[in-house]
């Protein structure tokens, strides 16, 4: 504690000076990062590593209502991409890669309590993990629009 006190009451800090490459890295691209991951957002691709970061990170960075947030660790690591190919599965969306056979096993031993078993969310109590648009990558696409047109 004392060490901390220290630096922060009597250590000189040096200010880091971070000088941004942005605008020469959007004239390059004829893109912003902005535009670039909203082309992504509905891809296959994003959306099962999206549910693979919530089943990793859980949804509380998303700025959910507190009844809306999954906390991390239902799955373990190695089973959330079997879990996330399962569920683009139940969606209806095309994969890059079919799920594994173990896969229905992983969700519903640690999603479908809550999703249920079409992962529809038992009857709206729980997030439907079909719908179209799933609520964090809405989330995520009013965020980039708005970043975008900020700039």
């Amino acid at each position: 504690m004392g060490y901390g006190f220290y630096n922060a009451k009597k250590r000189e800090v040096t200010p880091i000076i971070v000088q941004s490459n942005y605008n020469k890295h959007i004239e390059k691209h004829a893109t912003s990062h902005y535009e670039e991951e909203l082309k992504r957002l509905y891809s296959p691709t994003y959306l099962k590593q999206y549910i693979i970061d919530v089943i990793n990170h859980g949804s509380d960075q998303l700025a959910f209502k507190p009844t809306e947030i999954m906390d991390a660790g239902f799955a373990s690591k190695e089973d959330a991409p079997k879990i996330a190919a399962y569920i683009l599965a139940l969606s209806g969306n095309k994969n890059d890669t079919t799920y594994p056979k173990d896969a229905p096993m992983y969700y519903s031993s640690n999603c479908a309590g809550c999703h249920g078993e079409d992962a529809k969310g038992l009857n709206g109590t729980y997030p439907d993990l079909t719908r179209e648009k799933l609520l964090g990558i809405e989330k995520r696409e009013t965020y980039l629009k708005k970043m975008k047109n900020h700039k």
